[in-house]
């Protein structure tokens, strides 16, 4: 299962920084350390922008989305959020996994999983108040789930769950959101009200970058497209 995580570093961002910032940055996993899953990548995306991030599958997207969140340290470069070190910034920032990196049986409630998004505010000593509440209900309404709030988590369709795991994400009320795949085998009505939901939190100056492999269906969502093959940045073929 896949669970938020809570660090107290809560700095003040740079309102004249970009979203995200990487200057030649290089990652690779402990079990496949032969090979590079992230080769001199430099970028930076506008606050307030929605940029789809291209790619097939093991181009490095979910490995480039792991190391912006601080879940995956970078071998070399430098990686900015809002103009501040990683994890200086971590409750503004949001990622939003595959749904195959999910534990899907894990005895959880549709609610219990949302309201997880709201752990990175919460210290050692602090349970849910709430407020907490009040925001996942409301992530659970813009996705149009109230009425699966207290379903089982194994219980829910392919659609159900990548609503419930946008629900969580938005429920962290975070500025910058980095989301897998979210529109992969997903049904047309799941799809709309992804796009409608992404939409909104443009218009509310919130930065969106969405991981895809199929951009020309999608192409007219975004502000701009970065290109991954092999783990760096290429041009559009």
């Amino acid at each position: 299962m896949f669970i938020s995580y809570c660090q107290h570093r809560h700095s003040t961002p740079n309102p004249k920084a970009p979203a995200l910032w990487m200057q030649d940055v290089s990652a690779s996993y402990e079990d496949v350390a032969d090979r590079v899953a992230l080769k001199n990548i430099s970028l930076s995306v506008t606050r307030g922008s929605s940029t789809a991030l291209v790619g097939p599958n093991g181009a490095g997207k979910s490995t480039l989305f792991k190391v912006a969140a601080n879940l995956l340290k970078n071998s070399s470069g430098k990686v900015e959020i809002f103009g501040q070190p990683l994890g200086a910034c971590h409750q503004r920032v949001v990622y939003l996994p595959q749904r195959s990196g999910i534990d899907w049986e894990f005895p959880l409630s549709v609610l219990d999983l949302v309201t997880t998004g709201r752990y990175v505010y919460l210290g050692w000593l602090r349970s849910l108040e709430k407020k907490d509440y009040d925001k996942a209900w409301e992530a659970l309404k813009s996705l149009s789930i109230e009425d699966l709030a207290h379903r089982q988590i194994a219980q829910l369709s392919g659609g159900q769950q990548q609503r419930v795991l946008i629900a969580r994400a938005l429920a962290q009320d975070a500025d910058l959101l980095l989301l897998d795949e979210p529109l992969n085998a997903v049904d047309v009505q799941t799809r709309h009200i992804v796009q409608r939901v992404l939409n909104e939190q443009k218009a509310q100056g919130k930065t969106t970058i969405v991981a895809t492999h199929y951009f020309k269906q999608e192409e007219g969502l975004y502000d701009n497209a970065v290109y991954l093959k092999d783990g760096e940045i290429c041009t559009a073929s």
